[in-house]
């Protein structure tokens, strides 16, 4: 017999029963005076935000009146739940699940607060339940010989709470606005009172029992207990390979089992009071400690708090793992990506339900695709990098908000409501990561449109200063060649490329009109001519001279070419090219590729992620774009990778982080890394 036990032992049941309706009342009766106030405070914001209709002015006129009448009410709340305490456990159990409410009043109150029961059922399931399976071993105590009604569960509560604040009391806008604020206000308390009851319960020496009916088994044998705690060993349940690898090497190093373990449904209850609490103030020292040892010390913390002391029931080495390795990915998932610090504590936040689901899915680590990991991986990418300054990067956070809240606030969420919350993700970004992708798509194709046209015009500069410096020309071949051919040869690369044999071929046109001009045989001029004029004409209609304007233009070339007297020159030319520094063809872009993301500290200290959506074969120049697609910076290739090697750049991992850490962490495994 432990300490516990004996303890139990000098408490009568009823002595017991009776702590814990004088506990369990002084706890929650004044909600209802905060309830009032609070519809009150809320009624005062809407006089105050706008000119008050007259039934908002006659609500906030009857919740002032209720208020002052409050200790009325919290008489009668007392009295109702110290009515449905009379006889415990020999009281009628509720049929169907459903509130057993009598007369007119009763059934609308009912059906008022049906939503409210609903919604906190949900939230409180696995903790109720560890209050359901202590009250089943003190009802055993008390001769009970049947499933014992739950006279603190939330349906309970709701019930005595309409009892006492009936539908008469208030006019139905109002009756139905007090009720939302209890539904929230119990929301966010109830965690707390249900931790109270499961520590009172615990020390008064009422232990867990299994709860099955006409079997008040308050002391599961160790085959049993181990059968409990170690979920999923049945035929065709498959357990990632990731957890099993952390798992059996700690059964090895655990030797000897001496406490039991703990049951899958107590560590889920303990999880679900852990995700209750209120979000502690940050503390830069807690962000030294890995997520799995906090995990570890906020069970623990919690477990004490319920009764299950340290060392009396131990964690099994499966959810050892399952801790471990939940840990270990939102601490990857942190360190990989670019996050801000209450984006990184937010993070640190989803690993309860993130192990929840870990726990009721053996197989959950196999396959990144599982709609959890989706959504996980979908808000760290929407968190990642995303400074917040941009209409569209804020969109984008309130996505990833409100996706990290709805895991952290439904305590309870099935597979299809996660896959769900994935697809409406998914939904929500994809047109603003289209709108995304064709900006930037417009920004790199008009930066290579017009890199192309200086390399095509820098090009034919250079094609025509060749030519002039080979021979002085007479003045009509320098213009043709200065303004038609030239540009025949700035469309033609565009166009074939300058390998292409148009090209060569065009390149080769220069070369023969300049030829032609030592020509002095006429015959072979005039021949020579008549095979080139097909060339010479494409040419000129490159610049829009057809037929009767090419003509004209051929006629004062083969003047020029007759008349043995031409006055001849060095001709110069104007660049078509702009650019100072020419382009650089076939720059070496090695290192770097599109796609790749890096991440950079903006002035205020926030984190902004940057990818690189172009990567100019010609001259190695980088294109770096933010969320929204906007062009942050330009720089050529050697720039980019001075940047990464000093540390202004960071580079982030590409593709789906839940896959690149799930990775990570596999090969860490693998090497034989000590878990921590």
């Amino acid at each position: 017999m432990n300490e516990r036990q004996a303890a139990a032992g000098t408490r009568a049941p009823a002595e017991v029963l009776a702590g814990l309706r004088a506990g369990f009342g002084d706890r929650v009766v004044p909600w209802m005076r905060d309830t009032l106030a609070a519809t009150l405070q809320d009624l005062d914001a809407r006089v105050e935000a706008a000119p008050p209709s007259p039934a908002l002015v006659e609500d906030r006129a009857d919740v002032s009146l209720l208020l002052r009448e409050a200790l009325v009410y919290e008489a009668r709340w007392q009295a109702q739940i110290d009515a449905l305490l009379q006889g415990w456990p020999r009281m009628r159990a509720i049929g169907g699940g459903e509130l057993t409410l009598m007369g007119e009043n009763d059934l609308r109150a009912q059906l008022v607060g049906a939503s409210v029961v609903d919604a906190l059922e949900h939230r409180f399931e696995n903790i109720v339940d560890l209050v359901d399976r202590r009250l089943y071993t003190l009802a055993a105590r008390m001769g009970g010989q049947s499933h014992p009604r739950n006279p603190f569960a939330p349906r309970a509560l709701a019930e005595t709470f309409l009892r006492a604040f009936t539908a008469l009391d208030a006019s139905v806008r109002v009756h139905a606005l007090v009720l939302r604020h209890f539904s929230k206000l119990a929301s966010e308390r109830l965690a707390a009172v249900y931790q109270w009851c499961n520590g009172y319960l615990a020390d008064a020496g009422c232990e867990l029992s299994t709860g099955h009916d006409g079997a008040f088994l308050t002391s599961l044998s160790g085959a049993a207990d181990k059968a409990a705690a170690t979920p999923g060993q049945g035929a065709g349940v498959v357990r990632d390979r990731l957890r099993s690898r952390l798992a059996d090497r700690r059964r090895r190093d655990a030797g000897e089992a001496a406490p039991r373990g703990i049951r899958e449904e107590e560590l889920l209850s303990l999880l679900s009071l852990l995700q209750s609490e209120r979000e502690p103030s940050p503390d830069p020292s807690a962000d030294t400690h890995s997520t799995s040892a906090r995990l570890r010390a906020g069970l623990d913390r919690t477990g004490v708090g319920i009764g299950i002391g340290l060392g009396s029931a131990v964690r099994t080495p499966w959810q050892e793992a399952t801790i471990e390795v939940v840990g270990r990915l939102v601490d990857a998932l942190a360190e990989h990506a670019a996050l801000s610090a209450p984006q990184a504590r937010s993070l640190r936040r989803l690993s309860l339900p993130l192990l929840r689901f870990a726990l009721e899915d053996p197989g959950l680590f196999d396959d990144p695709g599982r709609p959890v990991l989706r959504v996980l991986s979908a808000i760290v990418r929407l968190w990642d990098g995303n400074p917040g300054r941009s209409a569209v990067e804020r969109e984008l956070q309130r996505i990833g908000d409100e996706a990290a809240a709805a895991l952290m606030l439904d305590q309870n969420a099935s597979l299809a409501q996660v896959r769900a919350l994935a697809a409406r993700i998914e939904a929500d970004v994809e047109p603003v990561r289209r709108r995304a992708e064709a900006a930037s798509t417009r920004l790199w194709q008009s930066m290579q449109g017009r890199e192309r046209l200086e390399a095509a015009r820098a090009e034919a500069d250079h094609q025509l200063a060749q030519l002039f410096a080979t021979a002085r020309l007479p003045a009509t071949l320098a213009e043709f060649l200065s303004r038609h051919w030239r540009q025949w040869l700035v469309q033609l690369w565009l166009r074939d490329g300058s390998d292409s044999s148009r090209y060569l071929e065009a390149t080769a046109l220069g070369g023969a009109l300049v030829a032609l001009d030592e020509e002095s045989d006429g015959h072979a001029l005039a021949g020579r001519l008549l095979q080139l004029e097909p060339a010479l004409r494409e040419c000129l209609a490159i610049s829009g001279l057809h037929d009767d304007a090419a003509t004209v233009e051929l006629s004062k070339l083969v003047a020029e070419y007759a008349d043995p007297d031409a006055a001849v020159a060095t001709a110069t030319h104007t660049p078509l090219a702009a650019g100072n520094d020419p382009v650089v063809l076939q720059a070496p872009v090695d290192g770097v590729a599109v796609g790749d993301r890096y991440a950079r500290v903006l002035d205020d200290g926030a984190p902004q992620a940057l990818t690189l959506a172009w990567l100019s074969p010609l001259s190695g120049t980088a294109l770096l774009v933010d969320l929204q697609g906007a062009r942050q910076a330009v720089l050529d290739a050697a720039s980019l990778r001075k940047r990464v090697a000093d540390g202004a750049l960071r580079p982030l991992p590409a593709g789906d982080p839940v896959e690149h850490a799930l990775a990570v962490i596999a090969a860490a495994v693998a090497t034989g890394e000590t878990a921590t």
